[in-house]
């Protein structure tokens, strides 16, 4: 079924309009997600509404710690998380499972990663509309800095896309950069602000927040969204420079090695 639905929509890709192109490519794939469950698309508003319910009552009230409202603060970094996570999975394999699509589009191929990028976008702001319901319904405050957040999200997808290049590239000649990957993810996860209050590790270890690109993006974006705090401009500006050379070296990467890559496959 997933696959039939994908091929009738590949064969209405529109040529002219981008922005319409980019954004059907990534309907289609946030569809094909849920086709084969009974609930369909239902599914991407139940999940992220269990997963804050069960941080709530557990680490709010089972392992409550010194960290306010801790449920909240769990489920702020593990929204950036998910979606870090899932967008360089995802985009990691983008040569190899859109070979077909690479290779006979006439518009530009980076489209087809943008849409992937867009994907999870679509799942991230369900887990960020699911975050605020739960914060005026629990009484949290939500104040005028959330209008920084965007500043984050685009930030990540930068980030996203230029490591989905790069790692896209190297699969083709390296299979076991899934792998690898998988390892250099569990590792950042850890060394993440997601768990634990950041001062515990970038006190000890104060280089981890410039050389980690996820650090900063979590800690302000929680600062604003929970704490209706400014976020630290210096840090902002630095994790775009980062991500910007991240993704200057993955559209490199691509153009130059794109070809000999498909005829690889």
């Amino acid at each position: 079924m997933a696959q039939g639905l994908a091929a009738r929509i590949y064969t209405i890709i529109p040529e002219n309009n981008r922005i319409e192109r980019i954004w059907l490519l990534a309907k289609t794939d946030f569809n094909i997600q849920y086709s084969s469950n009974a609930l369909g698309v239902i599914w991407a508003f139940v999940y992220p509404l269990m997963r804050i319910l069960i941080y709530y009552v557990v680490f709010s009230f089972v392992f409550a710690k010194d960290i306010p409202n801790y449920g909240f603060y769990i489920f702020s970094g593990i929204m950036i998380w998910m979606y870090f996570q899932e967008s360089t999975k995802g985009g990691l394999k983008v040569m190899r499972s859109k070979r077909y699509l690479l290779e006979n589009i006439r518009f530009n191929k980076l489209d087809v990663y943008y849409a992937s990028i867009l994907t999870n976008l679509i799942g991230f702001l369900v887990n960020i509309s699911v975050f605020l319901a739960m914060m005026i319904i629990t009484g949290l405050p939500i104040t005028w800095k959330l209008i920084y957040y965007p500043i984050f999200i685009i930030n990540l997808m930068m980030l996203c896309l230029g490591l989905s290049l790069i790692l896209s590239t190297i699969n083709v000649y390296l299979k076991d950069i899934s792998q690898l990957w998988e390892l250099v993810l569990l590792l950042m996860f850890w060394i993440n602000p997601i768990f634990f209050a950041k001062q515990k590790i970038f006190n000890m270890f104060p280089a981890l927040l410039y050389a980690n690109p996820l650090a900063g993006i979590i800690i302000n974006s929680r600062d604003v969204i929970m704490y209706g705090k400014d976020p630290d401009w210096f840090l902002v500006g630095y994790n775009y420079v980062l991500a910007g050379s991240i993704l200057a070296i993955g559209v490199w990467s691509f153009n130059k090695f794109f070809h000999k890559a498909i005829e690889k496959i």
